[in-house]
């Protein structure tokens, strides 16, 4: 069960923390990129870019992706799925998530460690989709923690 405050209110509240964690990852890039133009090396520069846009592009991708995520909010009601860690399968912050009674794995592009912690204790999580292209959204209870995430197959 979502948290008492409601689902409407869980939700507000796990898509304001999202769009916190977005802000929070562009500043960092851009202060990084800041400091780096500080020093005044040219140099180091051009070769801080790809390092700067790799520490925004989960923040980037939160903004470019943040009406298709209210549009599947709307469109679907969330409901709790069973799941388990596909093992072998973690490439950075990335999750394959195996759900029970599916042919089908959830991959989450961006799931902290302490969301992975939660996930691995209450094995669930909470998902409004799949549409027709496979896209969902996946939230935790307990954490606020909401993302954006795709259907694959096994």
């Amino acid at each position: 069960m979502i948290p008492k405050i409601g689902v409407e209110n869980w939700v507000g509240t796990c898509l304001a923390r999202a769009d916190r964690r977005a802000v929070g990852h562009v500043l960092f890039a851009v202060a990084v990129f800041g400091l780096v133009l500080m020093i005044g090396w040219l140099w180091l520069t051009v070769l801080a870019v790809p390092v700067v846009l790799e520490l925004a592009a989960p923040g980037l991708r939160h903004f470019f992706t943040r009406r298709g995520t209210l549009q599947l909010i709307e469109r679907f009601p969330f409901r709790p799925v069973s799941v388990n860690f596909v093992p072998g399968r973690r490439i950075g912050r990335q999750a394959y998530l195996r759900v029970d009674d599916s042919e089908n794995n959830l991959r989450l592009p961006e799931l902290p460690e302490r969301a992975r912690i939660l996930v691995r204790h209450t094995r669930r999580v909470w998902i409004a989709g799949p549409d027709e292209r496979g896209r969902l959204v996946a939230m935790t209870r307990g954490l606020a923690f909401l993302v954006r995430g795709r259907v694959v197959e096994r």
